[in-house]
């Protein structure tokens, strides 16, 4: 039984840096769309995997595959046209082992209902 996963407003680019500095798993939308799912457990939390993601989207450099692949395809990142979304895991045991596991299966879940709905991957996901 698949349970719910609470996901955040959407929360317009320009306003990415009020993200939390935890772990966690996000959507990057464009013009309504979602072209990427991504996830993190590093020490920067959503809001340094963010940035590495428009640092590559805004400039084509590597800092973000996700990004990159982003500058790839629509070109520099138009922040009006953006927006994330994400969730912060609520688990009770949060060893390390637990919470990669639980941010790791939200990632893949987001990814593989994506592609139930749309038949492909993301625009900007390449796995």
């Amino acid at each position: 039984m698949a349970m719910d996963i609470h996901t955040s407003e959407p929360l317009p680019w320009t306003e990415r840096t009020a993200l939390p500095n935890v772990p966690g798993v996000y959507q990057i939308w464009k013009d309504g769309e979602v072209v990427y799912i991504g996830r993190t457990w590093g020490l920067e939390g959503l809001r340094g995997r963010l940035a590495g993601f428009h640092r590559s989207a805004t400039t084509g450099q590597k800092a973000h595959s996700g990004g990159q692949t982003y500058f790839a395809t629509y070109g520099a990142i138009d922040p009006a046209s953006i927006t994330v979304r994400y969730h912060v895991p609520m688990v009770l045991l949060r060893t390390a082992e637990v919470l990669n596991t639980y941010i790791l299966y939200v990632e893949r879940r987001w990814i593989w209902e994506f592609v139930q709905r749309v038949g492909t991957l993301p625009a900007c996901n390449s796995e």
